[in-house]
């Protein structure tokens, strides 16, 4: 269950929640942001909220049949561009057009989507330009995206850029515990991600026991103890087999040190590990020692993509820590 749009973003919904009720709304909209700031579901809303025939102190109730057929793909007059090739092509947004040439089903608005407006071919973007020129009253068009660089200028000049801010680690930890991850598993991954879909295959693919490892290993590391380097290939490699899982370890031992950190200095919000024992322990040593442990591994994620293997730069890490 995903977390509403209204508390992903609510200064969004907020301003847009503005823009309809007072009729300033544009006929274009690039909603620019990473993955997991809630850009699609954003634009979701907003055809509801033109659609709604039960408005709730100006918001979408969310339950009537116009908002429940928007919800399923299923409203004649809200279309969004779906397709499973690598890039969207000049046909795909011809046949958008033909759609946009159309008066409305149901009423007056018209609304069309292009979710990763990123992959249009050049030709496929300019077909869509004679949109901007000539705007259909009524009609919005909602670009989505998470690389905005990568659009022609030509396309952002000609629309309203909504930039989307990364959302609240609390909302993203909301929408992983509604869907199943335990508390401490939510906040470890939020702040590794602000992304709770990507969070959601990090633990599906192990995050879970990359983190027993790592905590393991911390253990071996605050006794100062020299098995720590023996286990950095008996414990950490095999759970670090790809690049993506070798960073990923390497990030975990970066916030063991960032939270011991918050720890000594008595900031006990917004940990990764919460109460994790091994990071009270580690919280005893000198502010300078979890300093330079922090800075070790932050240069530990740099050898990595250095091709440095990861045996070789967290044993180095693991000597440098226990040293």
């Amino acid at each position: 269950m995903a977390v509403p749009i209204t508390t992903l973003q609510p200064q969004l919904v907020q301003a847009f929640q503005h823009i309809i009720t007072h009729g300033q709304f544009s006929a274009a909209y690039v909603f620019a942001g990473p993955a997991g700031t809630g850009k699609q579901a954003l634009a979701t809303w907003i055809a509801q909220r033109l659609f709604c025939q039960n408005l709730q102190d100006g918001a979408p109730c969310g339950h009537c049949p116009e908002c429940q057929r928007i919800l399923s793909g299923n409203h004649p007059d809200v279309l969004t561009l779906a397709t499973t090739t690598q890039s969207i092509k000049v046909a795909d947004v011809r046949a958008l057009k033909e759609e946009m040439s159309k008066s409305g089903v149901e009423g007056a608005n018209r609304v069309f989507i292009i979710p990763d407006a990123d992959k249009m071919t050049p030709g496929a973007a300019n077909s869509l330009l004679k949109f901007y020129e000539e705007p259909v009253p009524g009609m919005v068009i909602i670009l989505t995206t998470a690389a905005k660089n990568q659009l022609l200028p030509t396309i952002l000049s000609r629309a309203q850029v909504i930039n989307f801010p990364q959302p609240a680690r609390s909302a993203v930890m909301a929408q992983l515990e509604a869907g199943g991850a335990t508390k401490a598993d939510a906040a470890l991954v939020a702040h590794l991600t602000a992304d709770a879909q990507a969070g959601s295959e990090l633990l599906a693919t192990g995050l879970s026991t990359q983190r027993e490892r790592v905590v393991q290993w911390l253990s071996k590391v605050v006794a100062r103890d020299p098995e720590a380097f023996v286990l950095v290939q008996t414990q950490l490699l095999p759970v670090a087999k790809t690049p993506v899982a070798a960073k990923q370890i390497v990030s975990l031992i970066a916030l063991a040190y960032a939270d011991a950190l918050n720890r000594h200095y008595a900031v006990t919000d917004d940990l990764a590990y919460g109460q994790e024992p091994v990071i009270g322990q580690l919280a005893e040593l000198a502010a300078r020692q979890l300093t330079a442990g922090l800075t070790a591994a932050l240069q530990a994620q740099v050898r990595l993509t250095q091709n440095v293997s990861f045996q070789a730069a967290v044993g180095a890490l693991a000597i440098q820590l226990i040293s």
